[in-house]
């Protein structure tokens, strides 16, 4: 006969994780290979992953997900909004509001403030209350920084990520902070019954973006980060 304890253990050891289904964005304004990117990252936990674009998003496809995630993108985030409906755009905030959960890195990060541009009254997805987002550093090319992530300090990945400011929004969670600037490098939010994720550098980048960008590898990787990452949108 086994000991609670022992039992207890072997329970949870068996006991199966539920999978969840992701929509992926990889439409306009998307980088090569960042939504496929993201893709492994949560195939390899066993989830669905379905790939979306401006053709197909909608409440249909969004109905069957538990995660949207918005990847990274190119320098210009209006490419995305250009391309996308309104309706599309109040899809996204509708699916959040009713308990779905946002994932935004890099660019899906910029795009889920208030504005893409404010000063030209350009709305973004409106997700968080942080108005506008800016880069961490003043240049596009990748690059390595410093972030501290609880305990850890990691070099990460980072190619025009944004910060989100140096005080959190009402309500929300700092994950994470640029080691140098103090900055806010990853934010847990939430939108109406739903969760917001963003993140500024690619802790999804394996060793083929080190070396595409020539950045050193001395410092690993930072997927066991992003996997942590993923667990606050069960």
């Amino acid at each position: 006969m086994l000991k609670p304890a022992l039992l207890l253990t072997t329970l949870l050891a068996t006991t199966p994780v539920m999978s969840q289904t992701i929509a992926i964005f990889n439409g306009a304004g998307t980088c090569d290979g960042c939504a496929e990117a993201v893709g492994e990252r949560y195939l390899d936990r066993n989830d669905k992953v379905i790939y979306v674009n401006e053709r197909t998003l909608g409440p249909d496809v969004l109905g069957l997900a538990d995660v949207y995630v918005q990847p990274g993108g190119s320098d210009d985030i209006d490419e995305t909004l250009r391309a996308l409906k309104p309706e599309q755009v109040q899809a996204i905030r509708d699916f959040v509001k009713n308990g779905g959960h946002y994932l935004g890195i890099c660019a899906g990060a910029y795009l889920a403030a208030q504005y893409s541009d404010k000063a030209n009254n350009h709305k973004a997805y409106g997700l968080v209350a942080l108005d506008e987002l800016s880069s961490e550093v003043p240049y596009a090319k990748p690059s390595l920084l410093k972030m501290k992530w609880g305990a850890q300090t990691r070099m990460v990945y980072n190619q025009s990520g944004p910060h989100m400011g140096k005080r959190a929004p009402v309500g929300s969670s700092v994950l994470a902070t640029y080691a140098d600037s103090g900055r806010i490098a990853a934010l847990l939010s939430h939108y109406g019954k739903g969760k917001v994720l963003l993140i500024g550098p690619h802790l999804e980048a394996d060793q083929s973006w080190y070396e595409d960008a020539k950045l050193d590898t001395r410092h690993g990787y930072n997927l066991d980060l992003f996997r942590t990452a993923l667990t606050y949108l069960k």
